[in-house]
């Protein structure tokens, strides 16, 4: 039920413009969640509750409400030319400055050429590879998401400019991240299958995380990071196919960070949706692993896997639930996290 202002009635717009709209929308989610290992979500000021780690004073219960609303927009028109253009946003990000480099929410062009979209977009390598099916109502930790090296909330952090083409299920992508880096990648999609590649190159210099233990709790474990004095890059392909309602995917990445202890630092992980009338059905399996050069340095092996189902209640209103573990060699002890409620998209 997106609310929708036209430019005749509700918006007034320069004259020039063939057509112009506003959506507004959103979605959300309410519900209660179980964790242990101690997940951030379920800090607690009761003294009584478990402290994690043992005798580290972060006392945290096993259950907890979540909630979650995002109210966003998309904005478009129509150039006398015949160019399409506009804007998408969170009325979140619309309340704090951004300065010129400002790359909250985005803003596109589109046209016979293609479209160039730029701000707080994916990169080209995580719009043709995308994400394995992820499962329960506030995504159990997103540990069903790959890594990519460019693009919104990736590192280096900043606005990303990228560029699309798309013909006969072809699509064609190269993002651009100020000077840090740039990555490109090409899909191909029919009913039936789909395939990805992408490669991602990421300046000298660069910070890359390879391994984030706050996902994990406070386990009194560290992130992987690695400083890359030669710069960092990222091969990275997926697959999928679709039967009778059913979505089998695949990934595989390798990271290459030059110059660093880093030997290397491969990802990997399959997953399937099925969709059957009103109710659907999600899970998945990812690893992690990091190889070091350096003698006495631990190597780490990172597994996740969960399942999740939902059923759609009608317009825009569902019941979803799910249960996730991941567990880590940087782990004290694996994480077992789980959620049920209900979820609006309006």
């Amino acid at each position: 039920m997106k609310k929708i202002l036209l430019a005749s009635t509700a918006l007034i717009v320069s004259a020039g413009f063939a057509s112009a709209e506003v959506v507004i929308g959103g979605d959300g989610y309410m519900g209660v969640a179980y964790g242990d290992n101690g997940n951030p979500i379920f800090a607690t000021t009761d003294t009584s509750a478990d402290q994690v780690p043992a005798g580290s004073g972060n006392n945290f219960s096993n259950y907890s409400f979540v909630y979650d609303l995002d109210v966003d927009f998309k904005a478009s028109g129509t150039s006398d030319s015949g160019l399409t253009f506009g804007a998408a946003g969170d009325f979140d990000d619309l309340g704090a400055s951004q300065g010129a480099r400002g790359w909250d929410n985005s803003i596109f062009i589109s046209g016979d050429f293609g479209t160039l979209t730029m701000g707080d977009i994916d990169g080209a390598a995580e719009n043709v590879i995308g994400d394995l099916a992820g499962v329960g109502l506030s995504g159990l930790g997103d540990f069903n998401e790959n890594i990519f090296l460019i693009g919104a909330g990736a590192q280096p952090a900043g606005p990303v400019a990228r560029y699309d083409y798309a013909i006969s299920g072809l699509t064609l992508s190269l993002g651009l991240s100020d000077d840090s880096g740039y990555n490109i990648g090409a899909s191909y999609a029919t009913d039936l299958f789909s395939v990805g590649l992408a490669y991602e190159d990421v300046a000298d210099g660069a910070t890359v995380t390879l391994f984030d233990i706050d996902a994990l709790g406070s386990t009194g474990s560290t992130a992987i990071t690695a400083t890359a004095p030669n710069g960092a890059s990222q091969i990275i392909g997926a697959a999928s196919v679709t039967f009778a309602n059913v979505t089998l995917k695949g990934v595989y990445g390798q990271i290459d960070v030059d110059g660093t202890t880093v030997d290397t630092f491969d990802q990997y992980g399959v997953s399937a949706a099925a969709a059957f009338g009103a109710a659907s059905v999600s899970a998945f399996y990812r690893a992690v692993t990091t190889d070091f050069k350096v003698a006495g340095t631990p190597d780490n092996d990172f597994e996740a896997y969960g399942l999740g189902v939902a059923y759609d209640l009608g317009g825009g209103l569902a019941l979803e639930a799910g249960v996730a573990q991941a567990d880590s060699d940087r782990a004290a002890n694996a994480l077992t996290v789980a959620d049920f409620g209900v979820s609006i998209d309006f």
